[in-house]
């Protein structure tokens, strides 16, 4: 079974903006860590001017802005159902 690529921004207006708790999950989370290759990344520019879309996350190269925790699970459950 492929896993899942989750990259999550590690950049200074994601991680302020709810980045860290994605990060914290993805990191002791059992299913998460089962289904995905886990990867923190700089900045990647991908959260607009000041942050405005941040966290960002990039699943399987596709960028998802304005992450939240019940959204990442929502998203690796239904690419894993």
């Amino acid at each position: 079974m492929e896993k899942i690529n989750l990259k999550i921004c590690c950049g200074m207006n994601c991680l302020t903006h709810g980045g860290q708790e994605l990060l914290d999950l993805a990191e002791n989370d059992s299913f998460i860590q089962k289904h995905c290759k886990i990867e923190s990344v700089p900045c990647q520019n991908s959260c607009g001017n000041e942050g405005v879309l941040s966290p960002t996350v990039v699943i399987n190269n596709e960028i998802y802005s304005s992450m939240t925790a019940d959204k990442l699970m929502e998203i690796i459950r239904d690419l894993k159902a």
